[in-house]
Order: C-alpha cells, then structure tokens, then sequence
C-alpha cells in the first residue's frame, strides 16, 4: 500500500476517533448538567413533591419557563410538576420554583432560590414567611387582585354578553386600606354606557377623601406635574373614552403607565375597581358601599413595603400554573 495511502487512512482515523470522542464527552456533559439541574430542582422543592423521578419537559416558546419536570413517587405515579421560573423582580431576574399538583390546581409550594431584590425589603419574598403561603392554595393565586396572568374583563358589548349595562351608578371599594386610603371607583351607566366615572379614595379616620385632599393642597406627591385628582380625571376620562376597563393601557407588573399624558401614579386599582362596578352594572345591581370580602382560599399578602417583588412572585407562579394547563390540555 502507498505511503500516502495509508496517511490518509490514519488522518481518517484519527478524525474518526475525535468525532466518537467529541460526542461521547457532549454526551456526559449533557448527562451531567442534566442531573445537576434535578439536583437543583429537588433541593429547591424538597419536602413539598415526592421527586423519585423527573421527567423532562419541552418548554416551548416561553420566556418564563426555564426548566419544567413531571415528577413521579417510587410507584411510578404522577405526583405533580415542578417549574423553574424567571421573572422580573424590582431589582432584576428572579428565579422561582413552583410545584403544583398532579391535575396542576393547586400549589404544592414555592422557593425563590436567586433574587436581586433590595435588601430587608423585597429579598423577604424568599422567607417562609411569604412562600408558605402558596403551600395548598388553589391555581391561580391573587395578590389584591392580581395575577400576572391575563384574566381581564371585558365590557358587555366585547363578551358579547346576553344583556347590556343596564342604567344606574354603581360602586366599587378596595377591602382594605392602603396607606391610609381606601379607593373606589362610582361608575355611571345611561342608555348601556359609561356616562360618568369618579375615581377617589376614603380617608382612614377622615371625612375628606385623597381627591379633596389634593384639590386643597394638603395631599401632595410632587411639585412638578400634574396633582393626584388631575391625574385621576385624565383616566376618568380615558375609560369613558374607551368604554371598556380592559382596553386601558398600563403595565400590570407596577400599574405604571405611558399611555395617558402626565399620568405617573398607580393605575391598576382603577382598571381593578372599574371592572367590578360594571360586572354590577351587567345585572343593574347597585350594592352601594360593598362589605370587606372575606379572603379567599387563592389570596396571598405582599411583603411589606415589597409590593412589586411581592407581584414578581405571583406572577411566576401563576405562569408555571398556565404553563402546566396548557401541558395537560395537550398545547403545550
């Protein structure tokens, strides 16, 4: 055989065995990093899912879910799922894992295991205090309403609903106070429309309320801009525009918007409020001033002082719960 012959077979050999070898080490190396990332995932959610075996799951498209797991009990049994989270939090990523059940309605537990929230403050969300709460809640979780998720209302006229808003004014209040402040929203409909809408907030221990407060000067947030009372007319005015608290433009996560012109407070209380005064309107049932609700099996309380990290939370967990029910409806 030729001299160059055989260099060319043992060039192709070589390469050969380079590419066996390359493959071999990517396949451990995948193998590895696999098992750390279940590792990962049974550290965080220990005590709170029977984690025999975890299945891998595809992921998709989404930018939330990181890692997803089937998690089965050392019968083989599905015991339920457990979901690595990435949301933004008000200092920066926060990774969260969720567990839920089998059927995936109910939270088993939660654990931000990476945060950069401010010290003291937001960083409490990855406290006991606050995860726990979760543990054996029904999907989806609330956080005075919010979700992270879209669940908005529409109006009457979108939902394609059998009847129409029916004349009248009608009342909306948080449970609560916040603050010091208690906000409501009036809604007058006439002839099914919105005709007239006043956005305010009760005092705690007070006659006036925050509008009148910043009509006579003794409620202030700035010097520059426009005043509370001037902002909330600027979005009396746009939902009587648009008709429909759901087409309100704002970011759920803060309740900030750029929408409105000189609008720098927040407005998720508003779109909130607004919605539940015309789900009164649908049935022409004015209940004036609402009694507090009493909390609900799905209702978590903020950190203190850590609301849109308290948010951030919620909203990783209401995604691992979207995530999931598209998973056992077969869209996932």
């Amino acid at each position: 055989m030729k001299q160059w012959v055989k260099s060319a077979l043992k060039l192709l050999t070589a390469a050969v065995v380079s590419v066996a070898l390359l493959f071999g080490m990517s396949r451990i190396t995948d193998m590895v990093l696999s098992r750390q990332h279940q590792e990962e995932a049974r550290t965080a959610l220990d005590g709170r899912l029977s984690m025999e075996q975890l299945e891998e799951l595809d992921t998709g498209e989404s930018e939330s879910v990181q890692r997803a797991y089937r998690a089965r009990d050392a019968a083989g049994g599905v015991s339920g799922y457990a979901i690595q989270m990435q949301v933004r939090g008000y200092g920066g990523p926060m990774t969260v894992w969720v567990a839920l059940t089998a059927d995936g309605h109910r939270f088993l537990g939660l654990r931000v295991t990476e945060q950069q929230e401010t010290e003291n403050l937001g960083s409490r969300v990855t406290e006991s205090a606050f995860a726990d709460q979760f543990a054996g809640r029904a999907a989806p979780i609330y956080l005075d309403g919010y979700t992270g998720i879209d669940t908005a209302a529409t109006s009457p006229e979108d939902s394609g609903a059998a009847e129409p808003w029916k004349n009248g004014t009608y009342r909306a209040e948080k449970t609560g106070y916040d603050q010091g402040y208690r906000a409501f929203v009036e809604i007058t409909v006439t002839d099914g429309r919105i005709t007239a809408v006043n956005w305010d907030a009760e005092k705690q221990d007070s006659d006036l309320t925050k509008k009148q407060e910043s009509e006579n000067g003794t409620y202030i947030m700035t010097e520059d801009g426009l005043r509370w009372h001037e902002q909330a007319a600027v979005m009396e005015a746009a939902l009587m525009e648009t008709q429909d608290p759901a087409k309100l433009i704002y970011d759920q996560d803060n309740g900030k918007t750029d929408a409105y012109a000189g609008v720098s407070i927040d407005i998720s209380d508003f779109v909130r409020l607004s919605a539940q005064a015309l789900e009164q309107a649908k049935n022409g049932e004015n209940v004036g001033e609402q009694e507090p609700e009493k909390e609900s099996d799905n209702d978590v309380d903020a950190v203190s002082g850590a609301t849109v990290s308290s948010k951030a939370v919620v909203k990783a967990a209401n995604l691992a719960y979207e995530f999931v029910q598209k998973l056992t409806n077969g869209a996932a």
